[in-house]
């Protein structure tokens, strides 16, 4: 009888044997970082998400605003807002 391993869940799909474990563990940090639910900085919904490279986009309140590539750093964002409102 053959043993096999067993399969986790994994979010991260297409990503073979040739790349290593390294890449694989590195593409899978930042995907989940990429995939994660963030609130608006100004109304504070769940909705807040990137619409293309460094912009974030809030569809509830039409909020937008430029950021990091794959993660917002939403402190400095409010502390950048406290001045305007």
């Amino acid at each position: 009888m053959v043993s096999r391993r067993k399969q986790g869940p994994t979010a991260i799909k297409g990503l073979g044997v040739k790349f290593g474990a390294t890449v694989r563990k590195r593409y899978g940090m930042v995907y989940r970082t990429l995939k994660q639910k963030r609130r608006c900085p100004l109304c504070g919904s769940l909705r807040f998400d990137r619409i293309a490279p460094g912009i974030w986009h809030c569809p509830k309140c039409n909020y937008k605003v430029a950021g990091g590539a794959y993660d917002i750093d939403i402190e400095k964002l409010q502390s950048k807002n406290t001045n305007f409102l």
